[in-house]
Parts: C-alpha cells; structure tokens; sequence
C-alpha cells in the first residue's frame, strides 16, 4: 500500500508540473540511464549493451515494454523492477541489480542527506527512469 500511494503521489507531483519539469525528468532520466543501464541494455534500450553477451539470460529490449504490456507502457511494474529488482535471472543465478538500494546509498554517502530525503532522492531518480523509458517506446 505506501508503495502504490508513493508512486501514485510522486506521478501526480511530477505529472502535474509544467512541461519544463517533465523535459528535466527526461533528461534526468537518460543521464541515469546512460551511466547505469546501458552497460546492459544499451544506449538505445534495445538489450545490445557492452556486456549484454555475458548474460546467459539476454537483457531486455526496453523500447519494447509497451507492446509487449500489450500497447500501454507499464508503468508501475517498471518502477518496481527497477526499485526492487527482478525476479528472472540475468546471468548464472545472479538478478538485475536493485538500483533502489544503491540509489539511497548513493544518496547518503555523496549527499549526506537523512534517510528521509535519500528516499525522496531516490524515488525521483527512479521515476525519471521510467519517464526516459516510456519516451522511447516504439
């Protein structure tokens, strides 16, 4: 419950500003994206990132989630894989990487910000994450 009501809350708060503050999401996004997922799923989000050929399990084709969801972006099961992590393993018995846990550590060590604000940092970051991804959907 606090999960959704975190989400629904931050959508509102970003969704209701104005189109200066989704275009710094966007790029907020990207540039979290390009230093944290592309290694992996590439700079394009398509899954031919550096080190893709080292999965066993190749990584996913990001610029596809909506058509795979059946043509509606996925929103909230894109905030959570990213959050917590996926339950499919990428390579041998090792998961995606829970980019939440390393985004509040990021955040309370480079920042030296409460906890607190290290979720609310954290929660941003990943959000811009999942606005990056829905603007390159094909």
């Amino acid at each position: 419950m606090t999960f959704l009501k975190t989400l629904a809350s931050a959508a509102l708060v970003l969704g209701s500003g104005a189109v200066h503050a989704q275009d710094s999401a966007l790029v907020l996004g990207k540039s979290t994206f390009s230093a944290r997922c592309a290694i992996c799923h590439g700079d394009d989000g398509k899954g031919g990132g550096e080190i893709a050929g080292l999965f066993s399990v190749a990584p996913a084709d990001l610029t596809g989630l909506s058509k795979r969801a059946g043509g509606a972006f996925p929103f909230s099961e894109t905030y959570r894989n990213i959050a917590e992590g996926m339950d499919k393993a990428g390579h041998g018995d090792s998961q995606m990487p829970i980019w939440g846990e390393y985004f509040i550590a990021d955040s309370l060590v480079d920042r030296g910000v409460t906890p607190d604000d290290a979720a609310h940092i954290t929660q941003g970051r990943i959000l811009a994450v999942v606005y990056y991804l829905q603007s390159i959907q094909e």
